[in-house]
């Protein structure tokens, strides 16, 4: 798996309620590598969002919204509806808005 990018920083996260908080990110986009074979054309691999999104200000923040769908907003301006896998942080994604 290849390290595309590893994004750290500041966002804002839109809960399902609407009400929106700032939140810290730790996220890697990874990309799968697949075998390549003589004289067969290389196929782009699948791309992988995982990482941490958690709230410094609120500890309650990832056991208050398990398993909820919510929309982060990087410093970047890029957006991606995800939800908490675990109590830790641990973020699955659900859709890339861009």
């Amino acid at each position: 798996m290849k390290i595309l990018e590893r994004l750290q920083g500041t966002g804002t996260v839109t809960a399902p309620d609407g009400n929106e908080l700032q939140a810290k990110y730790d996220i890697q986009i990874t990309q799968d590598e697949p075998e390549s074979k003589p004289g067969v054309p290389s196929m782009a691999g699948s791309k992988h969002i995982s990482g941490l999104v958690w709230s410094p200000s609120d500890p309650y923040f990832v056991p208050g919204h398990f398993r909820q769908t919510m929309t982060l907003e990087m410093e970047d301006g890029r957006k991606f509806k995800f939800f908490h896998r675990d109590i830790d942080g641990s973020i699955g994604l659900n859709k890339w808005l861009g």
